[in-house]
């Protein structure tokens, strides 16, 4: 065979590369048009008694132990019978806080913690929302720091 003729590696696949592309765009719009998660607004001061919310048929627990302040270590913790990962981030309403995530740590009595930072608003915003995942259960706990 002469160099026109040879087939090039790999061109046989090339008649599934419109295939591959429509199904990797349908994908993503999959993805962007599911439900979004229902999510519950817990109206409290989350101090170190903590207080209390209803995630379909589970009872939670939470609290912030030190005051909360950006860029100040605090603790936060979370009673919840038999769950298996619980996550924390902190938002505020229209605008873009960074990635925060953490994972919350059962301790030996199974209440899950962890130590976490604010991320500092250049605004000087002090209304932060704490997201919580309970087991792909979301609660969302408003609240505001000192400065």
């Amino acid at each position: 065979m002469n160099r026109e003729t040879t087939p090039r590696a790999g061109s046989k696949w090339l008649p599934l590369l419109p295939l591959a592309i429509a199904a990797a765009v349908a994908v993503v719009v999959w993805h962007g048009r599911q439900p979004p998660v229902a999510e519950t607004v817990v109206e409290c001061l989350a101090t170190a008694r903590g207080c209390g919310a209803r995630l379909e048929a589970a009872d939670i627990e939470l609290g912030i132990d030190g005051q909360p302040r950006p860029l100040q270590p605090f603790d936060i913790w979370v009673k919840a019978a038999d769950a298996r990962k619980v996550e924390a981030s902190f938002t505020m309403e229209g605008m873009d806080m960074g990635f925060n995530l953490y994972t919350l740590r059962a301790d030996p009595d199974g209440v899950f913690r962890a130590r976490v930072t604010l991320p500092v608003c250049v605004t000087g915003r002090r209304d932060w929302v704490m997201n919580l995942n309970v087991d792909g259960l979301r609660l969302a706990v408003p609240f505001v720091t000192e400065m």
